[in-house]
């Protein structure tokens, strides 16, 4: 009887044994399972983070582009204005305020995308966030 009872009790703490390492493996291999997400996730931030700073260089020499077109058209027609003063009512001078119009909408849109972009950002990294606190919580209820 008491041989039955320690051979039960031994085989009891191997299944026991046996589940403990079973628990840990799996735990490892959604810690790694998870590592690799956040690295992915990470990555893909870094990605966009950098994307987003090529898109402004970008649209800071367009704007800079514009800028230098929107002072030699301005200086032309100053020097038209000058010219159409002398003579009677001139019906081809531009404006100014066109291309100060669209510089300006040029560099609200340009604003725009740049807060998208970090709205996105902000969103990927809220999600990494997330996904790493999720599995602590599981891990502290098994």
């Amino acid at each position: 009887m008491q041989c039955e009872m320690r051979a039960l009790q031994e085989q009891h703490q191997r299944e026991m044994e046996d589940f403990a390492a079973d628990t840990k493996r799996k735990l490892e291999f959604k810690d790694a399972e998870i590592k690799e997400i956040l690295d992915r996730e990470q990555s893909a931030i870094n990605a966009m983070r950098q994307e987003m700073k090529d898109q402004e260089k970008e649209k800071q020499s367009e704007v800079i582009k514009l800028q230098m077109e929107f002072g030699a058209k301005l200086a032309r027609a100053q020097s038209m204005l000058v010219k159409s003063q002398l003579q009677p009512q001139a019906s081809g001078i531009i404006s100014p305020n066109i291309y100060k119009r669209k510089l300006q909408f040029l560099q609200e849109e340009k604003n725009k995308e740049i807060e998208a972009l970090r709205q996105k950002v902000q969103e990927l990294e809220q999600q990494n966030l997330c996904t790493f606190s999720e599995p602590c919580l599981k891990r502290k209820k098994i």
